[in-house]
């Protein structure tokens, strides 16, 4: 913490005064998001009144401004200009309400990289998140093994959590509207967890409770059951650790293969598979048996079908944001809350040549980003934090192709001040000298 304390103790400019009011903003931002934005409007504002480089100037803001251009012009095209088939089920005033996931993003992926420009600034963002996640973790572990439901006040009732009950089957949510969520910002914050963890330091309180933190998101993860979550566990260590931890990381994942593989696969159906899989919890079970999937209205694949023929129907324009939902019930008379995959939530919505561009600009900061970041030039004990930016973008981008937690407004957040960090990456001119 000693680079937060800096801040909070030095004479300070507009911009430090910005950073502060941006640290505190993410603490609160995954317990309390409303008290959370309070904090980074004014840090972002500040940010954008005090860069020197005015956001048309920044090439990186080209694609984005472009992919906010053509979005805009779909959603009037479908509101004003083309015609709306499916008026009676859908409103196309949705597409211009849906313009709030995007384009207000395309600023704060701007305004806050001066609060990520270094690595002992990127150090203390990893921090805060960590911190501000103690919230979901203790009331998620409330809620799967002491029932909390809520609701739970603090700060004299300026803060209340409402908690769901855990359906059967069902994993921890925490303080987020379902289990996916919960597992896809844990997902975010177990890379930051394992980076603070494995830094050098002596400090044995700081290491008890970097540790801490790592048993309690794995576990928390894990609880979600959600697959997603459980893969990310798996795939973090060796990215954010190297080479390294392959040589341990591989045979643990080769030999939980294998062990599913015969716990689940009719090759070995007899008495033993069944005596083992009967030891395995019946949420875990459902996760990869065919039992989980008995009584499913449709399968993945007829979503993905279904999302084509949208698709389809409108490359240019899209349907309209929130079409899918409702089309989807129409035809099948089965509910669905998305497409199952952002790119064809977003085409449905916008457009393939938007989705194209918001698409290949950002595999294109993943890409140069890990150029750097993963430069065999470069000691990876210095850069252990900015390999879990990389990261927890690269796995949440991967994991939006099987199914959409974008939407809620904490995780959309996040996934654009991590592009933002790793844009200060490429920028760097001096990274790789800062680095060594």
């Amino acid at each position: 913490m000693r680079e937060i304390k800096l801040y909070f103790s030095k004479e300070k400019n507009l911009e430090d005064y910005g950073f502060i009011l941006f640290i505190i903003g993410i603490f609160f931002l995954p317990s309390t998001m409303a008290i959370g934005i309070l904090f980074l409007l004014p840090a972002l504002i500040i940010a954008s009144l005090s860069r020197d480089k005015s956001f048309f100037k920044d090439y990186w803001n080209l694609p984005f401004l472009i992919f906010g251009l053509l979005i805009l012009i779909s959603a009037i095209s479908q509101n004003y200009l083309l015609t709306n088939n499916y008026s009676e089920i859908w409103d196309s005033k949705l597409s211009l309400i849906g313009l709030g996931n995007w384009i207000p993003f395309i600023w704060v992926f701007w305004a806050s990289q001066p609060y990520l420009n270094s690595e002992s600034k990127r150090r203390s963002f990893s921090l805060i998140l960590v911190a501000g996640t103690f919230p979901v973790l203790i009331t998620g572990f409330g809620q799967y093994f002491l029932n909390w439901t809520g609701p739970l006040q603090t700060l004299n009732g300026l803060i209340i959590w409402y908690q769901r009950p855990i359906e059967n089957p069902g994993g921890l949510s925490g303080l987020f509207s379902n289990q996916n969520y919960a597992a896809s910002w844990l997902n975010f914050v177990w890379p930051f967890c394992i980076a603070l963890f494995i830094k050098k330091g002596n400090n044995l309180f700081k290491k008890t409770a970097a540790l801490s933190f790592l048993i309690s998101t794995g576990l928390a993860a894990f609880l979600t059951f959600s697959r997603n979550a459980w893969l990310g566990l798996f795939t973090s260590m060796p990215i954010v650790l190297g080479k390294k931890i392959l040589k341990f990381c591989l045979p643990l994942i080769t030999i939980t293969i294998l062990i599913l593989f015969f716990l689940f696969s009719p090759v070995f159906d007899g008495e033993l598979q069944y005596s083992l899989r009967n030891l395995l919890p019946g949420k875990i079970l459902l996760e990869f048996s065919n039992e989980g999937y008995e009584g499913l209205d449709v399968t993945r694949m007829e979503i993905y079908k279904s999302a084509f023929e949208l698709i389809k129907a409108n490359p240019f324009f899209g349907i309209g944001a929130g079409s899918f939902t409702e089309i989807f019930s129409l035809n099948t008379n089965f509910w669905k809350g998305h497409s199952h995959n952002l790119f064809f939530e977003l085409s449905i919505s916008y457009g393939l040549p938007a989705t194209i561009i918001f698409l290949m600009t950002t595999i294109n900061i993943l890409y140069l980003s890990s150029k750097k970041i993963f430069s065999s030039k470069i000691n990876i004990e210095f850069n252990y934090i900015d390999r879990a930016f990389w990261t927890a973008l690269f796995f949440f981008i991967i994991s939006q192709l099987a199914d959409v937690q974008y939407f809620e407004g904490r995780i959309s957040l996040i996934t654009w001040i991590l592009m933002a960090g790793l844009k200060n990456i490429i920028s760097d001119k001096d990274y790789r000298t800062e680095a060594q």
